[in-house]
């Protein structure tokens, strides 16, 4: 740690540098500008699972929790995109599912109105690269517009805005090897030895959460690690290419302009996987999975699979993201994002830090952050 003491103070300790640590360090830094506040990351920042992340964007919840921080989230992503000019691949989405799925599909869906399809399924097939199948018992619907992102420029762009303030440091390539209550805050002792004192401490790990030190927080929130897999189909999507997602498979098919390509998400169940970068790959039997769900549906499409991104994130039992007090270890531990991570982060990250500050109040705080690109500045 070139250039720190062997014993510092923060306000805050930001613990994971991913999506969700990157916008809790943007909110603080907005809200609370005088906290002096220091991001660790056992990598590079937003190198983690967040570069494995497909980035893809639409406003969506099971539950009204999850629907709020939803439309909070997609808000907070449009006046970022907005602000910096972020360049994004958008599509009008479309649902293809059993017809007596139609209620939940449009309670789930933020910001938009889910109606029958204004196209029929052979048109909308030439909007996705392939003939699709249609079965007697389901229907088309319309609703919500997908917009792709890079999830590891994102959570740069906010740490790097953030460092621009002289009240926030950065430690990467050092991970942290015990966090003990210490008065009314933490103690936190790194890799390296070396050790900071925290008034609050956020955890937002992503999958290494099930790893030591964090492992009690795991256990706590019964929360596993799953094995998250897409494949990348080959084709340049056409100008009006859109985007379907099929509830039932727990799957979607994006376009993606901007690689020229397509990304087709699918459910993996492969459980208590280890979260080492490099390490996992995409399996026969994940291809076998894939194409399966892809036969049914749009079998063209199975010739055209050609590689794709692998790795991992945490669950919880319900597939809800958490966020949760630790009395023992005086933090907030902020994550399970149950591969919702990027698209809820800034609204999971926000309830982190009123979290930290419903425990840990801080008088001289500013205006709340907002939705507005105003707020961003």
């Amino acid at each position: 740690m070139v250039g720190m003491s062997m014993q510092q103070d923060f306000d805050l300790v930001i613990v994971g540098g991913g999506i969700i640590g990157a916008w809790a360090l943007h909110h603080a830094v907005q809200r609370y500008p005088h906290w002096r506040i220091l991001l660790i990351d056992r990598y590079r920042i937003g190198d983690g699972a967040t570069s494995h992340s497909a980035g893809v964007l639409l406003a969506t919840g099971r539950s009204a929790r999850e629907r709020r921080l939803a439309g909070e989230s997609a808000g907070l992503y449009r006046a970022l995109r907005d602000r910096l000019g972020i360049r994004t691949s958008q599509a009008p989405v479309y649902w293809l599912a059993d017809r007596s799925l139609t209620p939940e599909i449009q309670q789930a869906v933020v910001e938009a109105t889910v109606e029958p399809a204004d196209l029929s399924a052979a048109d909308l097939g030439e909007r996705l690269g392939a003939p699709l199948t249609v079965g007697t018992a389901e229907c088309l619907l319309r609703g919500g517009t997908a917009e792709s992102y890079e999830p590891p420029w994102v959570a740069r762009l906010l740490i790097s805005q953030s460092l621009a303030s002289a009240q926030v440091r950065c430690i990467e390539g050092v991970g942290v090897q015990r966090i003990d209550a210490q008065g009314s805050g933490s103690r936190i002792t790194l890799a390296d030895g070396a050790s900071v004192r925290a008034r609050r401490t956020l955890v937002a790990t992503g999958p290494w959460v099930s790893e030591s030190p964090f492992a009690a927080l795991a256990t706590e929130h019964g929360l596993r690690v799953k094995k998250v897999v897409a494949l990348h189909i080959d084709g340049v999507p056409p100008a009006n290419a859109a985007a379907l997602f099929l509830p039932q498979s727990d799957a979607y098919l994006m376009p993606l302009a901007a690689r020229n390509q397509w990304l087709f998400s699918f459910r993996c169940d492969e459980w208590d996987v280890a979260p080492r970068k490099h390490a996992l790959e995409i399996t026969p039997h994940d291809r076998d999975v894939a194409n399966r769900t892809l036969a049914h549906y749009l079998p063209a499409l199975v010739a055209r699979c050609r590689g794709g991104r692998v790795f991992c994130d945490s669950y919880s039992p319900s597939g809800e993201s958490r966020v949760s007090f630790d009395p023992v270890h005086h933090l907030v531990f902020a994550g399970a994002g149950s591969g919702a991570g990027f698209r809820l982060a800034p609204g999971i990250a926000r309830e982190a830090l009123d979290l930290i500050v419903a425990h840990r109040p801080d008088t001289a705080a500013i205006a709340e952050p907002t939705l507005s690109a105003a707020s961003m500045d």
